[in-house]
């Protein structure tokens, strides 16, 4: 008997194949509820980075960025000024943090001081 008759035979099932709610579909749709809260409650200038950036890290309201419903130390809630996002990890906020430094490099917000003391 070969070796693949006898693996037949052992009655191995095939790995089951993920559901409409499995938990990798809910992560992937938790991936893109950030950048979509993003394009509609971005910050408009320097001050409101500086409001949501201090909202994300103390986790506590400043300006129009609010945090209710804090369940623990990493999950929470941010309202910006048109729709909310359920933060659910460290992980989550600090993909936010790292999507509004990389906004900011785009605006020209970031580095700004430091063009202008070389330019005195």
């Amino acid at each position: 008997m070969s070796y693949f008759e006898e693996f037949e035979q052992a009655n191995v099932k095939p790995a089951l194949q993920p559901t409409n709610d499995s938990i990798a579909k809910q992560t992937r749709s938790k991936k893109t509820d950030i950048p979509l809260w993003l394009s509609n409650n971005a910050p408009r200038n320097v001050e409101e980075l500086r409001a949501v950036r201090y909202t994300l890290y103390h986790r506590c309201s400043r300006a129009e960025f609010k945090v209710s419903d804090k369940q623990d130390n990493e999950t929470f809630v941010l309202s910006g000024r048109q729709s909310s996002l359920l933060i659910i990890s460290n992980k989550a906020r600090r993909y936010l943090l790292w999507k509004l430094r990389t906004l900011a490099r785009e605006q020209g917000w970031v580095g700004r001081r430091r063009i202008e003391l070389f330019a005195l």
